[in-house]
């Protein structure tokens, strides 16, 4: 092999080696890439999600989250944060014997032992109802009975004593007295501004003021209305809230709804002396259930009548008090003397504020007359209460424990609150 044949084999091999390493190096070089790859992918920390976004500027995606729940459909399925009772009675409907029951022997006015066996109850209650049918006027002379009533303020008295909160006294015998006793029943109440006094007004500016009550941080709006009045309308039309412009109670809704958490109201409504709701009835209530009212708590039948869950327009459920007919007083008939206790119990929760329940009890009035002594004596009380003995002396008849219990169930069946 010659000299230059031996450099060039020379050469060639050097070239091979150079070419190895250099596929060496790559190999290495690319291996260390793979697994500080691999490394970094398994060993860094996972990307962050990014919140999903709220429904509310501000809120949390699990606030968010908690606000798109559905409300529960029954409302047994709610969990209330705070609760306020209330508790509304029928006609305080004072005929002339109702108004000598009164009578003490100094000569004055006492009515505090009508309502004493209701009394415990009232008390009990966050807020306590009654209506207050028949007029005060300051004129004894014009205390007068039937048809055209008027009685002494001492009847507010007792009311106050026994606990009331709320008076409803738009009724069909608000007028009976015209603009004298609508004055002083309006001057007796501004005495005690510690009672919310519904229905009847002095000023436009009064007519005008949504009644609030509030308790436990609920807010609850009231509002009253009469279906008519016996003796003719009053000079102005502000005086009486009556059942009749759609347009000015659908304002006074939407107002009452402005400065509350729910707007109960109270009707007088329906034909008298019967157990089921009329038609004039029934289209106000649906109106205000259709208005997202609360609840609705019916009066004037002097008859009780069934409760019923009307369902708005809005899918939202209303319960209506059809009549909770008389607490005291002295009709003829034994379905007079029965009357209704409406107890509703108004809720908060995270969903908003609600009637959680509601229920009915019935009522009694028990009269009876000492011949010997010529005085009256009447009581309104829950049925429950009403004994054996107080039957035997009621000056009514058909009023047994047995019958007025019959009576009840048959108007408001089993299934019924």
């Amino acid at each position: 092999m010659t000299e230059e044949e031996r450099q060039e084999k020379i050469a060639r091999a050097r070239h091979r080696r150079t070419i190895r390493r250099i596929r060496t190096a790559f190999l290495i070089c690319l291996c260390l890439s793979l697994a500080a790859g691999l490394t970094l992918l398994f060993t860094r920390p996972p990307k962050k999600k990014t919140p999903e976004r709220a429904a509310v500027s501000g809120q949390s995606s699990a606030e968010a989250e908690e606000i798109e729940e559905t409300v529960p459909a029954d409302p047994k399925d709610r969990v209330p944060e705070a609760s306020v009772t209330l508790v509304c009675l029928g006609d305080n409907l004072m005929h002339n014997t109702v108004m000598w029951a009164g009578k003490t022997s100094s000569g004055g006015y006492d009515y505090r032992p009508l309502y004493q066996f209701i009394k415990p109850y009232i008390e009990a209650a966050d807020i306590a109802m009654i209506n207050q049918e028949t007029i005060f006027v300051n004129d004894p002379n014009k205390w007068t009975n039937y048809p055209s009533f008027g009685g002494p303020t001492q009847i507010g008295d007792a009311l106050i004593d026994t606990g009331f909160d709320v008076i409803t006294h738009a009724s069909n015998h608000c007028y009976d007295k015209y603009v004298e006793g609508m004055t002083d029943t309006i001057n007796y109440w501004r005495k005690h501004p510690e009672i919310t006094v519904l229905g009847i007004h002095d000023s436009q500016e009064d007519a005008d003021t949504i009644r609030v009550v509030e308790k436990n941080g609920i807010r609850i709006a009231f509002l009253n209305y009469t279906y008519g009045t016996n003796v003719g309308l009053p000079p102005q039309s502000y005086m009486i809230d009556y059942l009749g412009d759609e347009d000015k109670i659908a304002d006074d809704i939407e107002r009452a709804k402005e400065v509350s958490d729910i707007v109960i109201v109270f009707a007088h409504w329906g034909t008298e002396n019967t157990y089921q709701p009329d038609d004039f009835q029934r289209k106000w209530g649906q109106f205000f259930a259709d208005h997202g009212v609360g609840a609705v708590v019916g009066g004037h039948p002097h008859t009780l009548q069934p409760v019923e869950l009307l369902t708005g327009a809005e899918g939202n459920v209303c319960p209506v008090y059809w009549s909770l007919g008389n607490f005291i007083s002295h009709m003829s008939n034994n379905y007079n003397m029965l009357g209704g206790m409406a107890e509703l119990t108004v809720s908060r929760d995270r969903f908003g504020v609600y009637i959680s329940d509601y229920s009915l009890e019935p009522t009694m009035t028990y009269a009876r007359h000492d011949y010997r002594g010529a005085h009256w004596y009447f009581y309104g009380m829950k049925l429950s209460d009403y004994t054996d003995d107080m039957a035997s002396h009621h000056i009514i008849p058909n009023t047994s424990v047995e019958e007025m219990w019959a009576l009840y169930r048959r108007i408001i069946p089993e299934e019924e609150p």
